[in-house]
């Protein structure tokens, strides 16, 4: 299916910063009481016009439901469950958006618009290499997962019989996946080594980057934002 808008990988980039660092740091109060909630909704805008609608609707379930609780049954909650919920709302209303921020860039970026929006930025070719790496590390330690899932089916450890059998789960579990973190992490290295990505010259790249109109609008509001920031919090 087409997508109906396109946003530049560098405004992508710009946006994740952004929301991890501001929605982490900023007070929840003055200005910040309005910008964040914009921040929360960003993500899910950006995934709902990608045609993300699954992952978009469970963020919104629980960033709607996780707010309405913060201002209807948190006050009335005291001691040790009210600090318990605090914790919950801090880490869904602080780390959440900054998460699925990062899940938005990487689900609709592919490599080669990563490298060259990092190329046109003149990033050091050894932060690419990394960064080129880890980006397509996760998705693929997370298919792993999945077939080490299916692996201890086949040997009975699921639901309850994991509870039963604690040390062989975590046996099962974490040794093949150690396993395959380190081979992914070595062959996904080497791929993008033959690929040229630490050739000292200029590469060309089949991916043309362009600012369209909504791009400037995004920039322009984390701009505007990171000003408000340094004025709240700094000045």
């Amino acid at each position: 299916m087409k997508q109906r808008i396109q946003i530049d990988p560098r405004t992508k980039l710009l946006l994740t910063v952004t929301i991890n660092i501001i929605t982490v740091s900023a007070p929840q109060s003055g200005w910040f009481l309005y910008i964040l909630p914009i921040l929360w909704g960003i993500p899910a805008i950006l995934l709902l016009l990608y045609q993300k609608y699954k992952i978009a609707s469970y963020y919104l379930i629980l960033l709607l439901s996780v707010t309405t609780f913060q201002y209807t049954i948190a006050p009335y909650i005291h001691g040790l469950l009210f600090f318990l919920s605090l914790g919950i709302i801090s880490i869904t209303l602080r780390l959440l958006p900054g998460i699925m921020m990062g899940y938005f860039l990487i689900s609709t970026t592919s490599i080669s618009e990563l490298v060259a929006a990092l190329e046109k930025l003149h990033m050091p070719r050894g932060f690419i290499i990394a960064l080129s790496v880890m980006f397509r590390f996760f998705p693929t330690l997370s298919y792993e997962y999945i077939y080490i899932q299916q692996a201890m089916a086949f040997r009975g450890l699921t639901g309850f019989s994991m509870l039963l059998h604690p040390i062989k789960a975590m046996e099962y579990r974490l040794i093949p996946l150690m396993v395959s973190a380190s081979k992914i992490g070595n062959e996904l290295t080497m791929a993008s080594l033959t690929r040229g990505l630490s050739a000292p010259n200029n590469r060309t790249n089949v991916c043309q980057l362009q600012f369209y109109l909504q791009d400037f609008l995004l920039i322009t509001t984390c701009i505007v934002v990171w000003l408000i920031f340094i004025w709240e919090v700094f000045l």
